[in-house]
C-alpha cells in the first residue's frame, strides 16, 4: 500500500495521470482528513510519497500539517539514534517503507535545495524509513516524470 500525500490542485493531480491501485490512499487538500488515524494508514504503508512545492527549502504547510500529524503518532518519547535525538518509532513497520520526496518550484535556489534535502533525510531518520528518494521539479508538467518513479 502506498501513502501519497500532495498539495497539488484538483486538476493538476488529475494530469499527473498516476496510477492509484485501490489499497492506496491520497492525502490531499481537496480530501477531508478530519477524524482519519493518519498515524495508522502511515504506519501500515510499504512507501509513503510527499510531493511538495518547495516553500524556502521545505514541504509546503499543508504536508508539513501532514507529517507533523503523523510524528504526533508516536508519542513524547525520543531516543538517540545515530548520535542525534529523533523520535521513538512504537510501529511494527519500521524499515519497512519508502520515502520519496517530490519538491516542484520554479526558481528554486541551490540553498533550498540543499535545504529541502536535509529535512527530508532527518525526517526519514526519524521516521525510520528504509531510504529516502529525493527528487526536484521546475514546473508541475514535469512532475509526470514521477510516474517512473513511483
Amino acid at each position: 500500500m502506498k501513502v501519497i500525500v500532495h498539495d497539488l490542485h484538483e486538476n493538476s493531480w488529475q494530469a499527473l495521470g498516476m496510477k492509484v491501485q485501490e489499497k492506496d490512499i491520497v492525502i490531499s487538500t481537496a480530501s477531508s482528513c478530519a477524524g482519519v488515524d493518519i498515524g495508522g494508514m502511515m504506519g501500515n504503508c510499504c512507501q509513503l510519497v510527499l510531493i511538495s512545492r518547495c516553500v524556502y527549502g521545505g514541504f509546503s504547510p499543508f504536508v508539513q500539517g501532514v507529517l507533523e500529524k503523523y510524528k504526533k503518532h508516536f508519542g513524547p518519547f525520543l531516543e538517540m539514534r545515530h548520535g542525534q535525538t529523533r523520535y521513538e518509532v512504537k510501529s511494527e513497520n519500521k524499515n519497512t517503507f519508502g520515502m520519496v520526496c517530490c519538491f516542484y518550484g520554479d526558481n528554486i535556489t541551490p540553498r533550498e535545495e540543499q535545504s529541502a534535502r536535509i529535512q527530508s533525510v532527518s525526517d526519514g531518520i526519524s521516521l525510520q524509513a528504509n531510504g529516502v528518494r529525493i527528487v526536484f521539479y521546475d514546473t508541475i508538467d514535469k512532475l509526470r516524470q514521477l510516474k517512473g518513479i513511483v
